[in-house]
């Protein structure tokens, strides 16, 4: 039975008051797999929408962007109340999108749930956003259960016959079970022996207690589950997988509206075949078909050998084929009449006479397989309640990948018994997890006083009922004669008086009708404000309460992501507690009072009292202190949260200005709210004074742009063309020429001089000294293994691994004294509690210091590897740049100057050269951060320091002091000779690369084809999709080369072809800059002009351009006199 939704509100404080019986849970798949169809149906199940118009409706989709794309763009949830086995549920259901610029909405959504409902489409079966969101689920620690979705298309656009469709099904469901494998494989050898045994542990007494909760609410005996004469398996392998039989898979087409797992048919034919429920919970699904050999109906095992049709077929398949053979290929009436009778639906006559036959087939498939039942029963049995959180995931919320718990305080660890409670008593401290924040209208909010008076809370969506219709008509009449009987006084006023009646004079009428006219000039403006005031964005936040009792007007903390509960321990010492007098002495905390707490209900909010631990609703009033996300508690000794994963990297950029210079404050309030509305976009100020704001994708910046235009900002705003990033590098002299010629004997350089030095060294000597260095181009794996841990070389810049001076560790524990003020304020911070504190912070780093030493050991063997010239150069390293953490290394190979490592802790070293240390790394990071060719980062390449002396003052001349060498002087000196070597090499640019994957069908794959070769597209793989006539190809593009690419394609391909592109690495463009025609083949080829576009070069004038560098390019090519058609003669 089935909650309506008129009723969800007063039976909230019940539902919310047991977290056993409460299901976190989203719908994560590829785009356009049946998503927002699926939740309309759930939707459906509570009344807020009609049931006939469940995945027509998109209910869940409320922007107009998403309307008329027709894909989802944001998280939004909805509360759900269901009844199964006479008991009452709150099912919190999120609908994610599909797309992949928008995987930051997935991660929101995902880290505030237990469980998650994965979509997949049986006809494109596992897609590349469908192992994505499989591996989030899986990073997140969240139980999956599967919905094999749009079974209809097999069934009437590839015309697959019952056995075929179902060895299809069986194929989808394997290739997703191989991905789960795939992912548990790579975690378990990620594990030491301990971490697997432990887990393992875990792992059996989860199951044992599974099984001993579901025989108990089955009441079977064991002798009822005993199947070894009929050759049937009983061991559990493991709930990794989804299993039919297990009940964690629904197949199902939400389109439709019908739905059904292997136990629906098993209560259904249990009776009928006179069969035991949980044989053939067992069999529906498998190679097993049924005998009546000795007159007695016997399951057995071997279907495929035997050349029989399997159950599933003969019991399910079958069935449904008939039906829609029935009603929609045949449309036979009256057979169709019989069908709804023999299935047990009762058709109305307005649907019997319908000449709609889908709609007769939605509403004969829902009634006898109703969609919402089958997977809100498939959800309640096999995803976690809310209290039900293991010990693992409370852990991996309040400690990041680097951190051990138990470095934590000891009452931050007392709070893990919290979040495995789950309790909402008075002396339970509120733990509240903010994924996002979000913007919503004034007008959507409803108050507890409402009753639901939207027709969205009474389930007609954007209808008005008769009694409805007839009130507001009646009131347009009544305004009508109030405006007539107005314009009757206007024309003659008189005055009652003891006289007699008087007619008013023209000064007193005109008199009065200023005074009316001034009270309707009121009465618009305070109707326009009310309507400005309604239509306000009201910033709501996504929340989770992890434990405790969350009110409307309280005050809680507000942790930021930096907060560290041993320092504030520290600080405050013993038996000081914070306050709001001292909580400014802590830049990471905020004391805050919460607005109102909104219970969310897709496109509206209805405001509630308060929120128990277990539910997700909205909190209000936190847009001043909250950036993205955040960490609410009732005590500061909760740490934050850890950060969320996010699976797309932010990529295409463009700058934007008000179009009247003017609205610039407004702008920034714009921007503003822009960034902490979106979890994935950036907002940044350039060097140059321009506003940036970097998306993950063509569709995510366009959202982006219209959003700040339309909602934030409310202003006109000009863009740029999308700034795509590019990188700079340099590659071994070239072997062969443009013509693929080898370089050697008569084919040789006719023009190009020869390098004097084949190394590209260079040495500059003059007043501050000699300094001798070259560039090389870094071995591939090792510029890999620098994008790939550039996080951890983060950390070695703020350990105690960096190489610092003498000075400065000795000074380690006065800096970090002076910076709480321990002088100043002796009382404040008692000296244990600060030793205390850094020990744990030095136990923090520590647990860094393993993955540092494995960093290091990769690279020594990629090193080694790579040549005997790279031998010894792990313990060479200087720094890494740009910026500390970049895939470019300093080398120090000076003689005289034997400093240590960055992987080795500093020692005094006697050298004048030690002074100028860092000024000589601050040189290296400005050379990095810009290149030569367009002042873009350089990466790949290795800076070797050969040489290096500074020319000795003489200390007995007066002038000294204005010949010494300044620091500056050094950082010029380094950036200078650096960007020299690079120039000395052969430059490449590097472009970033899409990774795109289209879904297309063969009769459109040339045209696919033409369409990528035009944007110098690569194809990496493509194969057809065994059953069906799509291909799935995998291609790389560059990005600049991206802007517009889905809609020529979608264009070229008649709409067959939906691209998915991705950020995936940087690729090396393996065209010279500047080249010329120089060997013998090229310039018998090309002659010396050589007038083909470079487009190396055109890319980098490009940039130059934007950024207002010089270009060298002609601006008159060819200076002939131009002939006119007529004398042309």
């Amino acid at each position: 039975m089935v909650i309506g939704g008129r009723y969800l509100t007063s039976q909230l404080p019940t539902l919310m008051g047991n977290p056993q019986n409460i299901r976190n849970l989203c719908i994560m798949a590829h785009v356009d797999h049946g998503k927002t169809s699926l939740a309309d149906a759930l939707v459906a199940s509570n009344g807020l929408i009609n049931k006939r118009l469940a995945g027509r409706i998109r209910y869940m989709d409320s922007r107009k962007d998403e309307i008329e794309r027709g894909i989802t763009m944001k998280s939004s949830c909805v509360s759900l109340a269901y009844n199964k086995d006479e008991q009452d549920y709150l099912i919190n259901l999120i609908d994610s999108p599909g797309h992949v610029d928008f995987s930051s909405e997935v991660s929101t959504a995902v880290r505030l749930c237990d469980g998650t409902i994965i979509v997949v489409d049986v006809v494109e079966g596992v897609c590349a956003q469908t192992k994505v969101v499989l591996q989030q689920a899986w990073m997140e620690n969240i139980r999956p259960v599967l919905v094999l979705n749009k079974i209809d298309r097999l069934i009437l656009e590839t015309k697959l016959s019952p056995i075929d469709c179902y060895y299809h099904i069986a194929q989808v469901l394997e290739q997703v079970n191989a991905y789960m494998a795939e992912l548990y494989n790579t975690a378990l050898l990620g594990k030491t022996a301990q971490e697997i045994e432990k887990y393992q542990e875990a792992e059996r007494e989860r199951k044992v207690s599974e099984r001993e909760r579901k025989a108990s609410e089955s009441g079977a005996t064991n002798s009822d589950l005993l199947f070894s004469d009929w050759g049937i398996e009983t061991e559990d392998d493991s709930d990794l997988y989804f299993m039919p039989e297990q009940g964690n898979v629904v197949f199902a087409s939400a389109y439709d509206g019908w739905g059904f797992s292997i136990h629906h048919f098993a209560d259904q034919f249990a009776a009928k075949l006179g069969m035991n429920k949980a044989v053939l919970n067992k069999t529906l699904w498998g190679d097993y078909y049924i005998t009546t050999k000795g007159g007695q109906k016997k399951i057995v095992g071997g279907a495929r050998d035997k050349r029989k049709n399997p159950l599933f077929v003969t019991l399910i398949l079958e069935n449904l084929y008939k039906v829609y053979d029935t009603v929609v290929t045949r449309k036979d009436m009256s057979e169709t009449v019989k069908l709804s009778e023999a299935l047990g639906v009762k058709l109305p006559m307005s649907v019997a006479k319908s000449t709609d036959t889908r709609l007769k087939l939605n509403f004969l498939c829902s009634s006898w397989l109703p969609l919402a039942s089958a997977v809100l029963d498939m959800v309640i049995d096999h995803l976690p309640s809310a209290a039900n959180m293991t010990e693992e995931r409370a852990m991996k919320l309040m400690c990041s990948a680097t951190q051990r718990f138990d470095t934590l305080p000891s009452e931050s660890q007392k709070l893990k018994d919290a979040f495995m409670k789950c309790q909402s008593e008075d002396d339970d401290p509120l733990i509240v997890y903010i994924s996002k924040i979000y913007g919503v209208q004034r007008k959507n909010l409803l108050d507890s006083t409402s009753s639901g008076k939207k027709a969205v809370a009474t389930g007609n969506i954007g209808l008005l009922s008769a009694e409805e219709i007839a009130s507001r008509r009646e009131e347009i009449r009544r305004r009508r004669e109030e405006i007539t009987a107005n314009g009757e006084q206007k024309a003659s006023y008189f005055i009652a008086a003891s006289t007699g009646e008087r007619q008013l004079t023209p000064s007193e009428i005109e008199e009065l009708q200023k005074q009316q006219d001034k009270m309707a000039e009121d009465r618009e403006k305070a109707e326009a404000e009310r309507r400005k005031w309604i239509e306000e964005e009201v910033f709501v936040a996504f929340a989770r309460v992890y434990s405790g009792r969350l009110k409307a007007r309280q005050k809680v903390y507000i942790l930021g992501p930096k907060h560290d509960p041993s320092v504030v321990l520290a600080q405050l010492g013993d038996g000081k507690q914070l306050s709001e007098e001292n909580i400014g002495e802590f830049k990471h905390i905020h004391i805050c009072e919460i607005a109102d707490v909104y219970l969310l209900l897709g496109r509206e909010l209805e405001q509630i009292e308060y929120a128990t631990a277990g539910t997700v609703v909205g909190i209000t009033g936190l847009e001043d202190y909250v950036i993205k996300s955040a960490t609410l508690s009732s005590t500061y000794t909760m740490p934050a949260f850890t950060e969320l994963t996010l699976n797309v990297t932010p990529i295409l950029r463009v700058a934007v200005e008000p179009r009247d210079p003017r609205d610039l404050p407004k702008l920034r309030r714009g921007l503003k709210i822009l960034n902490q509305a979106d979890p994935c976009v950036q907002v940044k100020l350039q060097d140059s004074g321009e506003y940036v704001i970097i998306t993950a994708g063509e569709v995510h910046l366009q959202r982006c742009v219209d959003d700040l235009q339309e909602r934030y900002a409310g202003i006109p705003i000009r863009t740029s063309d999308p700034i795509v990033p590019f990188r700079e590098t340099i590659i071994p002299p070239p072997t062969v020429d443009r013509l693929n010629e080898a370089i050697e004997g008569e084919n040789i350089s006719q023009k190009k001089p020869v390098n004097g030095d084949p190394l590209g060294v260079v040495e500059v000597s003059g007043h501050y000294g000699k300094l001798r260095c070259r560039a090389v181009p870094l071995p591939e794996q090792v510029t890999k293994l620098l994008e790939e841990y550039q996080d951890l070389l983060k950390s070695i810049s703020k350990i105690g691994a960096v190489v610092n001076t003498s000075d400065a560790m000795d000074k380690k524990d006065t800096h970090i004294e002076g910076s709480v003020s321990v002088s100043d304020q002796g009382n404040t911070m008692k000296m244990g509690s600060l030793v205390q504190a850094l020990e744990n912070r030095e136990k923090i780093n520590q647990e860094t210091f393993a993955a540092i030493q494995d960093l290091k050991k990769k690279l020594d063997k990629a090193f080694k590897e790579a040549g005997n010239e790279w031998e010894n150069a792990i313990n060479q390293i200087w720094s890494f740049g740009p910026h500390g953490c970049g895939p470019n290394i300093l080398l120090n190979c000076i003689q005289s100057y034997p400093r240590p490592s960055i992987w080795e802790k500093s020692t005094s070293v006697d050298s004048p050269l030690a002074a100028y240390d860092t000024n000589f790394v601050t040189g290296f990071q400005i050379a990095t951060s810009a290149g030569p060719l367009c002042e873009e980062p350089i990466m790949g390449v290795c800076f070797i320091v050969e040489d290096w002396s500074i020319k000795p003052t003489d200390s007995s001349n007066e002038d000294a002091g204005a010949n010494s060498v300044s620091s500056g002087q050094i950082i010029s000196l380094a950036k200078d000779t650096l960007r020299k070597a690079f120039d000395k090499q052969c430059q490449r640019l590097v472009c970033a690369m899409y990774s795109c994957v289209i879904s297309v069908t063969s009769e459109v794959i040339g045209k696919m084809y033409s369409v990528i070769g035009k944007r110098q597209g690569r194809i990496v793989d493509g194969d057809i999709t065994e059953g069906s006539t799509s291909w799935n190809v995998t291609t790389y593009l560059p990005v600049v080369e991206s802007m517009n690419f889905a809609n020529e394609l979608r264009k070229s391909t008649s709409g067959e072809a939906v691209p998915q592109l991705v950020f995936s690495h940087w690729e090396i463009l393996d065209i010279d800059p500047f080249w010329e025609p120089h060997t013998t083949e090229e310039l018998a080829h090309w002659g010396e002009k050589a007038d083909r576009e470079n487009l190396a070069q055109k890319y980098i004038n490009s940039v130059r351009r934007r950024k207002g560098l010089a270009v060298d390019e002609k601006i008159v090519e060819f200076a002939e006199k131009q002939r006119t058609l007529s004398k042309n003669k």
